[in-house]
């Protein structure tokens, strides 16, 4: 390290992205002096924590596939082979789909695909799913609120199941640890960056600079605690990245978008208990993580609360904003009881009546074709734009940055596979359009 910096690297954002990112980075270049820092007062407490903590590899992109898959296995390794307890959970995935949104050409595709990434599911049918799933209702016919509503029966479910849910406190425990053991620095909390640290390379000492005409290069950052020098400067901020990269004049080509989750439990009513409890899809015998055919609204049981995590993926209508704001950080009530309730009730009747005992809302991060970024450019590494899929993509897209940061031309993903570490740059992109989000 040259004597100008304190640090070889400086990760800013303690989420699942940016701890994972710290962790590869300390144990692949052992030498190297690595200082993270987060806004917050511990580890992945903004938006990893505001998140429904849940992972599949059911993408219709192969890249996605690829960067969920290896990382999901990794998670089973954390807990099954090492010991660290994540409450990984597999009880899978079900999306509820009408006829004409299974017949679909892209829901087609995205099986086709699947089969051919050996990407596993199951497809169970209208009665099936009546049989198995209690209180569901799967046909609206002569219901004219339904149809003023513009809600889809259900005629099929796509099951994965290899997909769950986890413990992401836990999950961002584990890398923090693993990468303290290594790292003679201690990481700092608290300490907000408010700039890049944007200097000529190299520099004259001339007020003013650096000029259009300078070579220039990110040498550190500005906290609200002074400045820190370092030769790379990680930035693992997510829906922040744009506030930092602008002033410098660089192209995020990223947008937010603000999520919710309201927390109900079940114990109380007979009939959420019996869908919790639902027997056949997993070994586990609970309801899987659940996407309704309509409007977005998505349910995840949560089996040590004895209750369901409820969301809803909306697309137009809600704002997408440049950069996360202040707001996000406070969930709407009424988001619940206007929007989501409504439809919730319609396929599950024995939601009636029940009303939200807790709620959180946080920012996603979206790339235009919903692939993550991962890039380096004027002394940045970049890791951002997951599209609501962070925790599930982070061990990949760690071991990419460490790649890129090595200089090396491919990264090893675990298990073995190998992709070029260029593969989800913004200028040397290879990747697929996803078109399954949640």
């Amino acid at each position: 390290m040259s004597g100008d910096y304190s640090f070889d690297i400086v990760v800013v954002g303690a989420g699942i992205i940016g701890v994972a990112t710290a962790y590869y980075l300390q144990r692949n270049n052992p030498s190297k002096t690595i200082l993270l820092l987060d806004r917050l007062p511990a580890a992945g407490q903004a938006n990893t924590a505001m998140s429904a903590a849940a992972v599949r590899n059911m993408f219709a992109s192969s890249t996605n596939q690829l960067l969920t898959d290896t990382s999901i296995k990794y998670y089973q390794h954390i807990q099954e082979e090492i010991g660290h307890d994540l409450l990984f959970e597999r009880c899978g995935y079900l999306w509820l789909l009408s006829d004409s949104q299974f017949n679909n050409v892209s829901i087609q595709n995205w099986m086709k695909r699947m089969e051919e990434s050996n990407i596993h599911y199951r497809i169970y049918d209208k009665k099936q799913l009546k049989e198995m799933i209690p209180g569901l209702n799967v046909d609206f016919e002569g219901d004219d609120e339904a149809e003023l509503m513009n809600l889809q029966q259900v005629d099929f479910g796509l099951f994965g199941g290899d997909c769950g849910v986890l413990d992401s406190t836990r999950l961002v425990e584990y890398y923090l640890q693993e990468f303290k053991k290594l790292s003679p620095v201690k990481p700092r909390f608290g300490i907000s960056v408010e700039k890049l640290l944007l200097e000529a390379n190299p520099k004259l000492d001339v007020p003013g600079e650096p000029f259009v005409w300078q070579k220039k290069k990110v040498n550190g950052v500005i906290t609200n605690k002074g400045s820190i020098r370092a030769e790379t400067v990680v930035l693992a901020t997510g829906a922040w990245t744009n506030k930092l990269l602008d002033p410098i004049g660089m192209d995020g080509r990223t947008k937010a978008k603000k999520r919710h989750i309201f927390v109900l439990h079940a114990e109380d009513k007979s009939g959420l208990r019996d869908l919790l409890d639902t027997k056949g899809f997993c070994d586990l015998n609970t309801i899987p993580f659940t996407i309704l055919p309509s409007a977005g609204v998505y349910f995840r049981p949560q089996l040590q609360e004895r209750g369901f995590w409820i969301g809803c993926a909306d697309k137009l209508g809600r704002c997408f904003n440049y950069i996360q704001t202040e707001d996000y950080e406070h969930p709407e009530s009424t988001y619940y009881e206007n929007s989501i309730y409504p439809v919730l009730v319609k396929y599950f009747p024995s939601f009636e009546g029940a009303r939200p005992v807790g709620s959180w809302a946080g920012g996603y991060s979206y790339s235009p074709d919903a692939i993550p970024f991962v890039y380096k450019e004027n002394g940045i590494l970049v890791l951002d734009g997951a599209s609501g899929s962070g925790i599930m993509k982070a061990d990949a897209m760690a071991r990419i940055a460490n790649a890129l940061y090595r200089g090396e031309a491919e990264a090893e993903l675990y298990g073995g596979k190998k992709v070029p570490a260029d593969m989800l740059s913004q200028n040397e992109r290879k990747v697929e359009v996803e078109s399954v989000i949640i």
